[in-house]
């Protein structure tokens, strides 16, 4: 019968801490240069009254980035020291011939190299803990939680870096496939997304969310791990002044996605030891160890040298001479099918140690080379039908639409029937306008004139079953004589910036939602100019929170009843050259019932001001000479409009 601690090997375990001590030292004292130290000098200099809000925000930035970057680092520097023996024939085969269970070597092994870093953290965190105590400036949660945060990116990382020990037989090449693979996914979805929108009509994956970003780990948790402080407001006063309940606290965001990828992390480590119990010794010394990872390894590299250095090459050789960006796919294959080659067969050399791998390895090329060029035939038919799908309009919850020239001109979300039915037919025209749309941005690009504007639009459709259809296109060239032209893309934007939904969006923008904001005053300024249009003053004012509020109330039933000026692709229509009324609204968007947001603290911990997502925000509504609500609300506000204003 077994012991229970047969997979764990005292002598074992001392010799590598006699062997790597110097290691583990190294890492301590950069642990102590990053955190206790800086602590006690912010902590000292604090212009001597360091508050617990300090202390607390310097331990989860350090915690949380410093315990990612430190884990991340030296968790492959651990791996290849408690593994180097893997890579050396002699070693191996010296290790192996011991009385010694394989999964007692890696469990010893694996649990060295983790209680060499976790002892460095908890050293560090201990003594910063300790300085934090000393000024009257710990808390416990943040300091928990930082320590935690630590602990959890070292687990993953040096799990992680352990796994790529099991699967090469190199020394070096293990912090290669370990850097690599912490950035693969999100690289190689970056350079699909580069070379789908070289070559697919309406494509917008660059403002789509990272899809497979979860598989780049470094990245993902760069991104997802923040601190930030979670002071709250209770709500807005009628001066405009907030009422603040507690502040001066900090969280750290993504701690929840850190644990699940030290969970993963354990799994990694588990599929390690399976690994490194079927890994033959005689593999030592080989790029893979791992039969069923070596053609994963050799396919992988000549994917990845045709989508990077492919496109890479293409762009120096041909980029210069490019017409807004217009690329040849072709060209493009061509350049692409030529890297991917040599990234197929250097990895062969690489993984029979020979320059001799035409005959061993001419089928899998010429296998890469027939689906790449498949792939290309398919993305120039456009076999997906990506290029002319739009949704149904009965699929369509909501479109949020996104309309630029020089400047934004319209964003808004819409989701009545009418205007989805326009935003629809905006597309439909948008896709049957494709080849005039690429002949034209073959020529040189045309400045934007009263009869001819470049406009960008971006469709972003919530279906009803959840999916998210995005499109973009890019430099269209619309002309003012195409406005009379139905289902041209100048006649069906028009219709669509009209409706009145889209009218409300418009103007108003956020205000154009209900509940979801607190009006807390404005301004009004009426210019006048005389009959030859020369300016004859100006009446203005401030406004209270009720008035703006009524004014809102007032604009809404004006747009809603279509007095208001129609929205033209190429002229403002607004503006009147005897009269008009200028708006400036201020509001304050509530995250819910009571809680209106966040608070700014400044680093002396006081309140200072609001901070998204309750941002003070204001926005400013042109009132035209039709709208007589809104200008009959004005003049009962006791504000003194011209006499030509209603019924100019």
């Amino acid at each position: 019968m077994q012991s229970a601690t047969s997979f764990f090997n005292r002598a074992l375990f001392r010799k590598n801490l006699q062997r790597f001590w110097p290691l583990w030292f190294g890492y301590v004292l950069i642990w102590l240069l990053l955190l206790p130290l800086p602590l006690l000098n912010e902590l000292a200099d604090y212009h001597g009254v360091p508050t617990v809000a300090d202390a607390s925000y310097s331990l989860l930035q350090i915690g949380a980035y410093g315990g990612l970057v430190m884990g991340a680092v030296f968790g492959i520097f651990f791996a290849m020291a408690m593994f180097a023996y893997l890579t050396n024939p002699r070693a191996t085969q010296g290790f192996h011939s011991m009385p010694v269970r394989r999964e007692t070597l890696y469990a010893t092994n694996y649990l060295t190299g983790l209680v060499c870093m976790v002892s460095a953290l908890v050293l560090a965190f201990a003594l910063a803990g300790i300085t934090a105590a000393c000024f009257g400036a710990l808390d416990l949660a943040a300091f928990g939680t930082a320590c935690l945060a630590a602990v959890l990116s070292v687990l993953f990382f040096y799990s992680f870096a352990v796994l790529c020990m099991m699967f090469t037989g190199q020394i070096l090449a293990a912090p290669v496939f370990y850097g690599t693979l912490n950035f693969l996914a999100v690289g190689m979805e970056y350079l699909v997304r580069t070379f789908a929108g070289n070559f697919l009509y309406g494509y917008s994956g660059y403002s789509a969310p990272e899809t497979f970003a979860f598989l780049s780990p470094a990245w993902e948790l760069v991104c997802v791990l923040d601190v930030s402080n979670v002071a709250r407001v209770d709500r807005i006063l009628s001066d405009g002044t907030h009422q603040v309940i507690r502040g001066g606290e900090y969280m750290l965001s993504g701690l929840g996605v850190l644990g699940i990828y030290a969970a993963v992390g354990i799994v990694l480590a588990v599929l390690g030891l399976l690994v490194y119990r079927r890994r033959a010794s005689e593999a030592t010394g080989s790029i893979v160890t791992v039969a069923w990872a070596r053609p994963i390894f050799k396919y992988g590299v000549a994917v990845c040298a045709a989508f990077s250095l492919g496109q890479l090459i293409y762009f120096l050789i041909f980029g210069l001479n490019l017409h807004n960006g217009q690329y040849s796919l072709p060209g493009t294959i061509a350049c692409m099918l030529f890297t991917g080659l040599l990234g197929y067969f250097a990895a062969e050399m690489l993984l029979h140690k020979s320059f001799r791998v035409w005959r061993t390895g001419r089928v899998g090329a010429l296998v890469f080379s027939a689906v790449l060029v498949c792939f290309g035939v398919g993305m120039s038919l456009d076999l997906t039908g990506f290029e002319g799908y739009v949704p149904a309009a009965e699929q369509v919850e909501s479109v949020s639409v996104y309309l630029s020239s020089t400047g934004d001109y319209f964003h808004g979300r819409l989701s009545e029937p009418e205007s989805v039915g326009a935003a629809l037919a905006a597309h439909r025209a948008l896709i049957a306008d494709k080849d005039r749309q690429l002949a034209y941005r073959d020529r040189a690009t045309e400045e934007s004139s009263n009869t001819a504007r470049i406009y960008s639009f971006e469709l972003n459709y919530t279906l009803t079953d959840g999916r998210v259809v995005r499109r973009s296109y890019k430099d269209c060239h619309i002309t003012a004589a195409e406005l009379g032209e139905a289902g041209s893309i100048a006649q069906t934007a028009t219709t669509l910036l009209n409706c009145p939904e889209a009218a409300r969006s418009r103007a108003l923008g956020e205000l154009a939602k209900d509940g979801s904001y607190t009006i807390t005053g404005g301004y009004y300024n009426a210019y006048r100019n005389d009959e030859e249009g020369a300016y004859a003053g100006n009446i203005d004012g401030e406004l209270t929170a009720a008035q703006a509020s009524t004014l809102v109330s007032a604009l809404r039933r004006d747009y809603e009843a279509g007095r208001t000026a129609n929205a033209s692709l190429f002229e403002d229509t607004r503006y009147n050259a005897r009269f008009r009324v200028e708006l400036e609204l201020w509001y304050i968007l509530r995250s819910d019932g009571k809680t209106v947001g966040t608070a700014m603290v400044t680093d002396y911990g006081e309140i200072t001001k609001s901070s998204s997502p309750a941002a003070s925000r204001s926005i400013n509504v042109i009132v035209t000479p039709d709208m007589s609500e809104t200008l009959g609300a004005l003049a009962e506000m006791g504000a003194e409009m011209p006499a030509t204003a209603r019924g100019f």
